[in-house]
């Protein structure tokens, strides 16, 4: 799978997730910085890989949890989680710490 370092770290995340517009439009080569606002100094073809690699753990949480839907708002993405919903949501899984934690999992993050 994806190599775990530092980068995938929960907190990093959060922060990837909060400044999504720079990160996407960094990644796309338009005039978006990202200086001072998340951890990373890459080239454009990495910074894709990352977006890419948000999206992909975004993909792989709990459809139903309510913190899912929020990533999801966060990566621009609502209206794709809202036809993947098959259910009620379970607004019990709100927290999105709890999302972020099992998207740094999925992405080989650990505490160790």
């Amino acid at each position: 799978m994806i190599n775990a370092d530092d980068e995938y770290a929960p907190e990093y995340i959060e922060q990837y997730l909060h400044f999504w517009d720079e990160l996407h439009a960094a990644a796309e080569g338009g005039t978006g910085s990202l200086t001072g606002r998340v951890k990373s100094k890459r080239d454009r073809l990495s910074l894709a890989c990352l977006v890419a690699d948000l999206e992909a753990a975004a993909d792989v949480l709990p459809r139903r949890w309510a913190s899912t839907g929020t990533v999801f708002r966060l990566q621009r993405r609502y209206r794709e989680w809202l036809v993947l919903v098959d259910g009620p949501v379970d607004r019990g899984h709100s927290d999105l710490w709890e999302a972020i934690l099992a998207m740094s999992r999925a992405l080989g993050w650990s505490e160790d």
